[in-house]
């Protein structure tokens, strides 16, 4: 077994191991300690494709692998968090289920991510861990903001996620990248301007300024989508 060849398929199981745990927790009601394996994930996530990039040990294998483990760890966990969460809040009946469309999207949505084209510069859809980080955030917002958990225990607001959540993930819009590289220095200063502001919103708002990242990330691509090539 060739060690360099596979740093970056261990650092996708390890996010694979990662959304296992993100699961558990969940069942387990335990949604403080899912931040923790959240944030762990996606830099995994992110760990890996440079991993490979530096190492130029990119392989098929590998690129299968990583969409198993982003379906486990931002597909199916998030909806299970959302699940369990709502659930525990007394959401019942049909609502309850809304959430699971999430991993059944974002399963469509990571394979028509294997067979386009892959760019530096944006996604087309919503990337999978942008949504899956919201809702990874969402059951720590009620200690925060009475006035927006009202909100988000709402079930119409469960449906509404989830369905809105899920038609960006297979949307043909064209969302920026945050991949470290980009030749394109318009958008590495869009990349600077969009996470200096979302660490004033998390600073300021804590749980609830990560949830407005996600709105930030949105309404900034869709901006600028004349400009996204």
């Amino acid at each position: 077994m060739n060690i360099k060849n596979n740093i970056p398929n261990l650092l996708t199981l390890a996010n694979l191991f990662c959304g296992l745990i993100i699961i558990i927790h969940a069942a387990q009601l335990k949604f403080d300690e899912i931040i923790y394996w959240a944030i762990a994930a996606l830099l995994f996530d992110f760990m890996d494709g440079t991993a490979a990039r530096i190492l130029n040990v990119s392989s098929t294998v590998g690129k299968e692998l990583d969409s198993l483990a982003d379906i486990v760890s931002f597909g199916v966990a998030p909806a299970l968090v959302l699940f369990y969460y709502w659930k525990n809040i007394y959401v019942e009946g049909f609502f309850l289920f809304a959430p699971l469309a999430i991993a059944v999207i974002a399963a469509y949505r990571l394979a028509k991510f294997n067979v386009a084209e892959q760019n530096t510069d944006y996604f087309k859809g919503l990337p999978t861990p942008a949504l899956a980080f919201a809702c990874f955030v969402l059951p720590q917002i009620h200690n925060e903001i009475p006035w927006v958990h009202s909100i988000i225990k709402d079930p119409y607001f469960v449906v509404l996620f989830s369905l809105i959540g899920g038609f960006f993930l297979i949307s043909n819009f064209r969302f920026f990248s945050l991949k470290i590289g980009s030749k394109n220095q318009k958008f590495n200063v869009v990349r600077a301007v969009f996470l200096a502001i979302c660490l004033l919103l998390i600073v300021w708002l804590h749980f609830f300024g990560a949830f407005l990242c996600l709105l930030l990330y949105i309404g900034l691509s869709l901006s600028i989508q004349n400009r996204i090539h």
